[in-house]
């Protein structure tokens, strides 16, 4: 009954680019003010759709709050997943993964203010969505890499949380200062080059960091 009525609300989900532009306008206000900041009415209009559409579609607002999460976390696992599978070494591994991160934090460029907001706030609504089997074994498998590639004589139970963890907050924290960035250094945290020139950056100090405890 629970996956009928996932599947439901998956199927009234709109498509093509009206289905685009509300939740690309979805992300921005609940990055900028929050669920209960952002209101239903600021985001059809910045949508260019009646308020109508997006309660006819959604149901309410927090419904559209968790469907932007889900959109961000489902194209996360079939972008990650694909290299997750690939037979080659932990080193060579970790440094796709870590490549293709910064490229999805910055395409999504309001999710890690939104995920950050979760967290703030308890993250309620992120683990809801993990809680889906398709997540959930997106994340297990993480947390069997890391373990699995980390030198025995290394090893803790707890060593997967601190590892992970490093490495998103690499990731993300760059992303959640764009704004303080660009005020101190004026610079475009998304333009192409700061891009690269961070995955370079997070590449070489998880490498000269954590990237030690991995086996080679």
């Amino acid at each position: 009954m629970k996956r009928q009525k996932e599947k439901q609300r998956r199927d009234l989900t709109p498509e093509g680019s009206t289905g685009t532009r509300i939740l690309a306008a979805a992300e921005k206000l609940f990055a900028e003010k929050g669920l209960k900041g952002a209101r239903i009415s600021e985001i059809a209009a910045l949508a260019r759709v009646p308020p109508s559409q997006i309660n006819y579609h959604y149901g309410s607002k927090e419904n559209l709050y968790k469907a932007v999460i889900e959109n961000f976390y489902a194209g996360l696992q079939r972008r990650l997943f694909p290299i997750m599978m690939e037979e080659i070494s932990a080193p060579e591994k970790l440094k796709r993964l870590i490549s293709l991160g910064i490229d999805i934090l910055a395409e999504k460029d309001h999710v890690a203010k939104i995920l950050l907001r979760e967290s703030i706030d308890s993250g309620r609504y992120v683990n809801e969505m993990l809680s889906k089997p398709y997540l959930r074994e997106t994340f297990e498998m993480a947390d069997r890499f890391v373990y699995s590639n980390l030198r025995d004589r290394e090893k803790h139970p707890n060593d997967t949380i601190h590892v992970i963890s490093s490495v998103l907050g690499c990731m993300t924290t760059f992303f959640v200062a764009a704004s303080t960035i660009r005020e101190l250094w004026k610079k475009d945290v998304f333009s192409r080059r700061m891009i690269e020139e961070r995955k370079k950056e997070v590449i070489e100090f998880v490498f000269h960091g954590i990237g030690n405890r991995f086996n080679t």
